[in-house]
């Protein structure tokens, strides 16, 4: 797995303007499984016109259940839903454990049930959801229903992606049913928290999540209860808040919030790289750490066999077309033209590698010879290229290392140092007008 700690700089964030009106519906649904409990809903949905009981927009929308913190309501949060309905999603507040002495367990239950509840209006003729509801959904919440939504996806295949704000540990833990969480995680954390600190609440959370793809975001002078617009009763149990104001902490949390939710709830590819720049760039991040890989594969030629490094999963392309029962980690090719190959990591985003170009008698590229000198590596290129980059592959597709140079004089021998690292290397070089890739024993 990757470990990444990213340092981040100033970045103007754009704005996506309102899509839909906001139609809204209070529903009580019944869990037959838990003698039919009743769970009463404020339900926020894309709709032709904006008020209650509006017609739904035309259209399939993903679903994102929200969970409220101790003793707040889903009126804590007008927020979210006025940030996220009208770029097209479902968001459903379940109004259960409001109280004092609020059942945790049932909480986590009620958000799990309302994400497959949520899936079956979709297909039931009498819902007035019926074939508005795509097959995405998310579990999120703030504070107790942070923890709870870590409860709720334990263990839980119903779930695309889930996203923790300012996550508590709950009865029964949190950090506990953190171990079985298999969907990618993502949870936010103010730095200033004077409710649910994160070296006893968050931190614990995110490091006991066994989901492939985690990471840890945190908002510098980010407080609690800033994470919703009418907190309420929170703001009694946080009376130094930090010195982030709480629309700028709700403006970055949207901002990390949106492209996460548009890569694994609407099959965004674009959207992981917007996500990954928001994290380099908004100045109201601090520091942050992920466990997540999703990188593109690398491929080269070996004598007339196209091979990738190590992947979970392949699909061979020829000029852009998936080719037939080609899923393997080598491809033996007999036809000219472009070829790639694309694994699937996250979500449902396909990552492209790098291009060969072949003809039947073999790869045409730039004449580009490489000699290995001890830990040195020499380059000559026939023809002059232009903002090369040379960057070092384990074969597990790791990049361990990167160099470039502006410009690479032709038949001009330039000499890069080797990293240091045990075991197969892959050199690609890219440039303005060739790539390239070595495999180096």
């Amino acid at each position: 797995m990757k470990k990444l700690l990213l340092c981040l700089i100033p970045f103007l964030t754009t704005t996506v303007f309102a899509q839909f009106p906001i139609g809204s519906r209070t529903i009580t649904y019944n869990d037959p499984a838990r003698s039919n409990r009743a769970i009463q809903c404020e339900v926020y949905y894309p709709g032709v016109a904006a008020g209650n009981n509006a017609v739904v927009a035309v259209g399939e929308f993903p679903i994102i259940i929200f969970g409220h913190g101790f003793t707040m309501q889903p009126t804590a949060y007008p927020n979210w839903k006025d940030e996220f309905v009208p770029d097209g999603y479902i968001m459903v507040f379940p109004a259960t454990e409001t109280s004092f002495s609020p059942n945790h367990e049932a909480f986590g239950l009620d958000l799990r049930f309302l994400a497959t509840q949520m899936q079956n209006e979709g297909t039931n003729v009498s819902s007035p959801f019926y074939q508005h509801v795509s097959n995405r959904t998310a579990i999120m919440g703030h504070s107790m229903g942070g923890g709870a939504t870590f409860l709720a996806a334990s263990g839980f295949a119903g779930v695309d992606c889930i996203v923790g704000l300012a996550p508590a540990e709950t009865t029964p833990s949190a950090v506990s049913a953190a171990a079985t969480v298999t969907a990618p995680t993502l949870v936010l954390s103010g730095t200033s928290d004077g409710v649910t600190p994160p070296a006893d609440h968050h931190i614990p959370i995110y490091n006991g999540v066994g989901a492939d793809c985690k990471y840890f975001v945190n908002i510098q002078d980010g407080s609690h209860c800033r994470f919703a617009s009418s907190p309420g009763l929170c703001t009694f149990g946080e009376i130094i808040p930090g010195s982030l104001s709480a629309a700028d902490q709700q403006a970055v949390s949207y901002a990390v919030c949106h492209p996460w939710f548009d890569y694994f709830l609407k099959d965004d590819c674009a959207a992981w790289d917007v996500y990954l720049t928001t994290l380099s760039s908004e100045t109201d991040l601090g520091t942050i750490e992920s466990d997540c890989v999703n990188d593109a594969p690398v491929i080269a030629d070996n004598n007339g066999t196209l091979e990738s490094d190590q992947q979970p999963n392949y699909q061979w392309y020829l000029n852009g077309n998936a080719i037939p029962n080609a899923d393997q980690q080598t491809f033996a090719y007999s036809n000219s033209g472009t070829y790639q190959v694309a694994t699937t990591i996250l979500g449902n985003c396909p990552n492209f590698s790098n291009e060969i170009v072949v003809q039947i008698t073999g790869i045409v590229e730039r004449e580009i010879n490489l000699t290995t000198i001890g830990n040195r590596i020499q380059l000559k290129s026939r023809d002059r290229l232009d903002n090369v980059v040379f960057e070092w592959f384990d074969l597990s597709g790791k990049l361990v290392a990167s160099n470039s140079v502006s410009t690479m004089t032709a038949n001009k021998t330039i000499t890069i140092e080797e990293p240091e690292f045990s075991g197969i290397k892959l050199l690609r070089l890219t440039s303005n007008q060739a790539t390239k890739t070595w495999k180096l024993f």
